[in-house]
């Protein structure tokens, strides 16, 4: 079993709030597409069994030029999905920090798991993480799933045994593949943000 989490690919800005899930849904930019068609290249001698996405419009476009290659239908799933930034997503550093000083410190010193205003905690997400997890694997395969920045680094907390607040010290690229392997009923990092050129 092999599964490849990959970040989407470089989006536009915008603080339009999407009603639907709840927060800023940007499409890619032109970079962004031609980056998730570089992807195709990249799996082109893989057998790819199942492709999942996020809920946000960004990481639906980065899956489709693959899955469409590959002649399969792009698994919608919110388990993938950010981490919720709740209140605070659209607001300034400044902002947060002056309305919400007691998370902005929490948040900055590293030292434990908070919860973004109105969002989630780290936990919540790893909780949501080892849910899909355990789901996967009941069936073998090779998975393709695009998320996010935020929540690949939670993710290698998660895998790594390490605290979720320390999600900081890993940073990754978009469209980076990360890929995780289970062995022996464990589940094993065997590469992390490869970029394709």
């Amino acid at each position: 079993m092999k599964l490849y989490f990959i970040r989407h690919g470089d989006k536009e800005s915008t603080s339009a709030i999407n009603k639907i899930i709840g927060h800023t849904d940007p499409s890619l930019t032109r970079q962004g597409f031609e980056q998730a068609e570089t992807l195709v290249e990249y799996f082109k001698n893989e057998k790819v069994d199942y492709v999942y996405a996020s809920e946000y419009l960004r990481v639906k476009q980065t899956a489709k030029p693959l899955a469409r290659d590959k002649g399969i239908a792009v698994k919608i799933d919110k388990r993938l999905n950010e981490i919720d930034n709740g209140i605070v997503e659209t607001m300034s550093d400044k902002d947060i920090e002056e309305q919400y000083p007691e998370f902005w410190k929490d948040f900055y010193e590293h030292k434990h798991d908070c919860r973004f205003p109105g969002g989630e905690t780290g936990e919540e997400v790893k909780a949501r993480q080892n849910n899909l997890l355990e789901e996967i694997k009941g069936r073998d395969g090779t998975y393709v799933l695009f998320c996010h920045e935020g929540y690949i680094r939670i993710l290698m907390c998660n895998l790594l045994g390490m605290p979720v607040y320390h999600r900081y010290k890993f940073k990754y690229d978009y469209c980076g593949i990360t890929e995780v392997i289970l062995e022996d009923g464990e589940w094993k990092v065997k590469r992390f943000n490869q970029i394709v050129k």
